[in-house]
């Protein structure tokens, strides 16, 4: 994993800059931020495959202490940055899937890393015993469905045909080739791993259907999308057409 990130992180700060990235975060900012109201005040919390802190640190400056788990040390750099810029303390350690700390923690993210995983790496089982009981897990991928409306809408029902029946998909940012995670599966593994699902998120809904994506650069259009999105990332049957889907588990105590 090291290798297909550590070189592309100029061209993830210009990802961040774009109306789409903006939505994404802001919207899971809140998904989060919901999150941690439900589990209690000052929680740990466990970024794995964090990178450089764009979902760790709203958490960090918020009061909860935040470690961030990525095999990137050029990204846990950018990340211990970001926070000290922001005034923030976050912990970083150098590690994937299978160098998590030792112990428990109240919240556990993994975002954006399983697709670039193996299916049968074990990686929510392990990612499910880093949670105390009681805690979650918050995991997060492209979302396959939308990927087939997108093609779709752009480029027809050919296109969509050939999105459908695909079992991969190119990262266009990282340049890499990535496995597709259905919805229903991934929830089967939580489920394996013990956890009870508590919440089913998306974002990016509306976005990924509109393609006139200039029209998102002007700030009045940009905030009435947000606005929908974050009306729609909690609603069924809106959060499985998503171009990403978040899913939330819960470890029983």
């Amino acid at each position: 994993m090291t290798d297909v990130f550590s070189e592309k992180l100029a061209q993830w700060r210009a990802y961040t800059e774009t109306p789409w990235a903006r939505i994404r975060y802001t919207v899971v900012e809140e998904v989060l931020r919901r999150q941690c109201a439900e589990l209690g005040e000052s929680l740990r919390v466990l970024d794995v495959g964090g990178g450089d802190g764009m979902d760790a640190l709203p958490l960090a400056l918020a009061g909860h202490e935040v470690t961030i788990v990525d095999p990137s040390e050029s990204w846990l750099a950018e990340a211990k940055r970001r926070a000290a810029e922001a005034g923030a303390a976050l912990t970083t350690l150098v590690g994937g899937v299978e160098d998590l700390p030792e112990g428990e923690w109240d919240l556990v993210l993994c975002h954006f890393v399983l697709h670039y995983r193996p299916a049968d790496a074990s990686d929510v089982r392990r990612l499910a015993a880093a949670v105390r009981p009681g805690g979650r897990l918050s995991v997060m991928v492209p979302n396959p469905a939308s990927m087939v409306l997108r093609q779709l809408v752009t480029g027809g029902p050919e296109a969509a045909l050939i999105e459908l029946h695909a079992d991969t998909k190119h990262a266009v940012t990282f340049a890499h080739d990535v496995r597709k995670v259905p919805m229903p599966d991934l929830e089967a593994e939580l489920a394996d791993a013990g956890l009870r699902l508590t919440g089913r998120f998306g974002t990016r809904i509306a976005n990924d259907l509109l393609v006139d994506n200039d029209a998102k650069n002007d700030p009045a259009y940009f905030d009435r999308l947000l606005e929908l999105e974050r009306e729609l990332c909690d609603q069924e049957p809106f959060a499985r057409i998503a171009g990403m889907y978040q899913l939330v588990a819960e470890r029983p105590g």
